[in-house]
């Protein structure tokens, strides 16, 4: 091999392993690299490895662990442009097994392995010396990683992935950031992310991110409950919360400006005009309901500003969201945790309950907003699909 390889351009270092008890068959390649192939001395380097790659049986976790060993030497001398070549024909079949390995695993290294047949088994047109190529091997390794990573929602890791690895695939990237950005609430780089291939990825990525740089509220609604549904299926329970609290707050002044008719919010720089709206609301018979309304504990509303629970017992007062009630409610009994894992640092339990409760309830305010189709279709699942698909071309 090494022959070979002198012949396609010059050799700058050698590295050769042996086991103590070859030490002079290693000395005597030395020599024979110097003197047939005018390597100088000084190039080469002799490094033992364990006796027990001598042992039988050998163990597979120690031939590993000592190519390794090889490659952290190796690096030292090698340049980014330089080429690492692997005599992939030379030593015990499991160390031939370790640079095989080694060569199909590492992808930020240039690394070749090569292969020498034997001059008496060679058919025409098969070459003496030839480098084995295992990126398909690679490949489908990191394919499974990013896969695990996009299962997750963890877009940065995907990207992070996908570039230090062996696969190009820039529309794959492009929608991996396009992933991380929108789960991000960045629909402005989202955009910017896949601007780039407008002719080749799909317009309906296009047309949702429109949506939401405009403000759409309902292509936003949509957005934030598949990103709830997402931290909750990760296990990120503290944060698909939070996030879904702010979901039902928004949802609720929705309903109440957009089905009860009223400009309210919980913006305490609108509160003198809000409490106006709610007061002259129905000729005053809302602002009635308001003041002998009863909260669970027995206590009256607070009707000096607007709060989600003033919101609240409006929907109870109106006829046209009277029955959209409950499930706020069945949010709203998960508002202290919320308030106690923001502001206590406290922990939760029964996360599989709250999780099922939380994610039925707001299905169900959903369902009086958006269509049943945009529902059922998880629009980062069919993204992660979609990467996954780019990914194999």
């Amino acid at each position: 091999m090494a022959k070979f390889l002198v012949q396609q351009q010059p050799i700058k270092r050698v590295l050769l392993l042996y086991t103590g008890d070859f030490q002079q068959r290693a000395i005597d390649t030395k020599d024979w690299l110097g003197s047939e192939l005018q390597i100088a001395e000084e190039a080469i380097h002799l490094e033992v490895v364990s006796r027990e790659l001598s042992a039988d049986p050998i163990n597979p976790v120690i031939a590993v662990q000592e190519a390794k060993r090889a490659l952290t030497l190796a690096k030292y001398h090698q340049t980014a442009t330089d080429w690492l070549d692997l005599n992939g024909s030379s030593g015990t079949p499991v160390m031939k097994a370790a640079w095989s390995i080694l060569q199909a695993i590492e992808t930020r290294r240039r690394l070749r392995l090569w292969q020498v047949r034997n001059p008496q088994e060679i058919r025409p047109g098969q070459e003496r010396v030839f480098a084995v190529d295992l990126n398909v091997f690679r490949q489908a390794l990191d394919r499974q990683g990013i896969q695990q990573q996009l299962d997750s929602y963890d877009y940065q890791g995907a990207e992070i992935s996908l570039k230090n690895s062996s696969i190009e695939a820039p529309l794959a990237l492009a929608l991996i950031r396009y992933g991380k950005y929108r789960l991000a609430r960045n629909y402005h780089q989202a955009f910017d992310a896949i601007n780039p291939y407008h002719t080749e990825i799909e317009r309906l990525w296009f047309q949702e991110i429109a949506q939401l740089r405009q403000n759409n509220r309902h292509a936003l609604f949509r957005d934030i409950y598949f990103q709830v549904v997402g931290l909750f299926t990760v296990g990120r329970y503290a944060e698909a919360l939070i996030l879904a609290m702010s979901l039902y707050e928004n949802l609720l002044q929705y309903f109440v400006q957009e089905k009860v008719g009223l400009e309210v919010t919980t913006d305490a720089r609108d509160r003198d005009q809000s409490l106006n709206l709610l007061q002259r609301h129905d000729q005053g018979r809302l602002w009635q309901y308001l003041r002998s309304y009863q909260r669970k504990n027995g206590d009256r509303l607070f009707l000096d500003t607007v709060t989600r629970e003033l919101l609240l017992a409006v929907l109870q007062y109106d006829s046209q969201t009277m029955e959209l009630a409950p499930h706020f409610q069945q949010i709203e009994a998960y508002y202290q945790q919320r308030n106690n894992v923001v502001h206590q640092l406290a922990g939760l339990a029964k996360v599989e309950d709250m999780q099922e409760e939380v994610l039925n309830a707001l299905k169900q305010i959903l369902s009086k907003v958006l269509p049943q189709e945009q529902l059922s279709l998880n629009p980062f699942k069919a993204l992660n699909h979609l990467i996954a698909e780019h990914l194999s071309r």
